[in-house]
């Protein structure tokens, strides 16, 4: 059977998309609550429907989110690779 379209990703799409961005202003991480200075390096979300710039995150947090999903994305290659050996 014929795929359709663009395989997608679970990163993005209705789940935000992520961009790396300067602070024009002082900002707050969404995670840890610390102030992200103007002029600073910082992480973006912006969830689709979703006024303003979206959320905030410093370098740090955004890290141990990217290690958290990569961690989940692992997990869920085991899975599919043990379902996929059952069938």
């Amino acid at each position: 059977m014929a795929k359709k379209g663009k395989t997608p990703s679970l990163i993005g799409g209705s789940l935000g998309s992520c961009h790396e961005a300067t602070a024009l202003r002082r900002r707050t991480c969404k995670r840890c609550g610390g102030s992200v200075p103007r002029g600073t390096t910082c992480m973006e979300v912006r969830v689709p429907g979703q006024l303003g710039n979206g959320k905030t995150f410093c370098l740090g947090c955004f890290g141990e989110i990217l290690d958290q999903s990569q961690a989940d994305l692992a997990r869920l290659k085991d899975q599919l690779a043990s379902a996929r050996m059952e069938s």
